[in-house]
């Protein structure tokens, strides 16, 4: 797997001879050595199928074959995995077509207006590289087999465990709570992905236990962050399929009595799929939550078919925007218009809104434009483990604060 921009392999498709050649000349600056070029789509396409190319860039208006075509084309016949879209025309015309690339399975590594900037271009290329890395890890993992079996004997073992990823204001980057992410250390294939273990427990009758074993270590971490003083909202993940537990809030206030847990310092994510199932079963389950005093979130908002009438029938108190929603909004001006409209459409029903996957300074900067209240991701801090977060609150949060106050 490439590991650096020098090792890339890059071929410009331009018919514009001055725009290849500057082009060109931001790879070499990168140091990219493997470097190809191409007068139109079809001279592109013979020069992927003689060679292998990490990254193409595209210009959209070219003879004989323009950029749209060509992309279908590499998509089609499978030529490479990513590309930059390139074009002189208007930004929305430049984003609906990676939009269609994206659609077609290519990784759009950006989008943008002629000419191309240096800095564009580096972090288009370092986003394929970090990409890559993280696809062969989701490959490792989906390699991983594992049965139910398996994962009951975790349950028992003791080898199930949680980290916390800090959830924090946009105004000020104050710590107002955290989320509970599941994680499985097995003792022979390594960390195993909740990608495979969680639906492998839906499958399995094991997502109560599952939820009851995570949310007991969860409730005993609330307690002891209270007993130091430090009192911040807990989100824990419910499982569509939990919803349908009659004896679920029951048991949910049993726990956080036991443990002495708040009921209103607690919130229950949901994706918004769960909308799309057994609705009134949901509901009620969500509404004797509400009424207990626990916060309901709708988790992942972007990436299901959820719409405001349902929205409207859900007692969320938060929606949490995902990261396809926010990621390089900046550049993509129809997905920044619907990220205003869904933010807007959040206080409009009185939700709390939560940016999921921030990842970049970018991404914070359109956040902070369009007034969402609370932030969490990677460009704030990645997920932590107990002892790890009680460390980052006393220092960590404190730089980071600093670093934002000093730009």
């Amino acid at each position: 797997m490439k590991s650096t921009i020098q090792e890339l392999s890059v071929l410009v498709t331009d018919d514009s001879i001055t725009q290849r050649q500057y082009a060109q000349d931001l790879c070499r600056d990168l140091g990219v050595t493997d470097l190809h070029g191409a007068t139109n789509g079809a001279d592109a396409l013979q020069a992927l199928e003689a060679r292998k190319i990490d990254v193409v860039l595209v210009d959209l208006e070219m003879p004989v074959m323009d950029g749209v075509e060509l992309i279908r084309s590499i998509a089609q016949k499978k030529l490479t995995t990513s590309v930059i879209i390139l074009s002189a025309k208007d930004p929305i015309l430049i984003s609906s077509v990676g939009t269609m690339a994206e659609a077609d399975g290519l990784h759009v590594l950006g989008t943008f207006q002629k000419p191309l900037l240096p800095d564009a271009l580096e972090c288009s290329l370092l986003r394929f590289i970090h990409d890559a890395k993280l696809a062969q890890q989701q490959v490792h993992q989906v390699e991983q087999e594992v049965t139910a079996v398996e994962l009951s004997a975790a349950l028992t073992n003791g080898e199930m465990t949680l980290a916390f990823q800090p959830k924090l204001t946009v105004q000020g980057l104050l710590l107002r709570g955290v989320e509970a992410l599941a994680r499985w250390r097995h003792p022979t294939k390594g960390m195993i992905s909740p990608g495979v273990f969680i639906p492998l427990a839906e499958r399995h009758g094991l997502i109560d236990p599952l939820t009851r074993n995570l949310l007991e270590q969860a409730f005993k971490h609330k307690r002891t962050w209270q007993q130091y003083g430090l009192r911040f909202n807990l989100a824990f993940n419910l499982s569509p399929l939990s919803l349908a537990d009659i004896d679920i809030v029951d048991w949910l206030c049993a726990m956080a009595d036991e443990y002495e847990v708040p009921f209103n310092e607690v919130t229950f994510e949901i994706t918004e799929n769960a909308l799309l199932g057994e609705l009134a079963s949901a509901i009620r389950t969500l509404a004797r939550l509400r009424l207990k005093g626990f916060h309901i979130a709708i988790d992942d908002y972007g990436t299901g078919f959820a719409n405001a009438q349902q929205l409207s029938r859900v007692p969320a108190t938060e929606l949490k925007i995902d990261r396809s929603l926010v990621h390089r909004a900046a550049a993509r001006p129809q997905q920044k218009t619907i990220f205003s409209s869904t933010v807007e459409l959040a206080k409009n029903l009185n939700l709390t809104t939560v940016a999921e996957g921030v990842e970049t300074q970018e991404d914070f900067q359109i956040i902070v434009e369009l007034g969402v209240d609370l932030v969490q991701g990677f460009y704030f801090s990645k997920p932590l483990y107990a002892d790890d977060l009680l460390k980052w609150i006393k220092t960590g949060l404190t730089q980071l604060r600093r670093q934002h106050e000093s730009k």
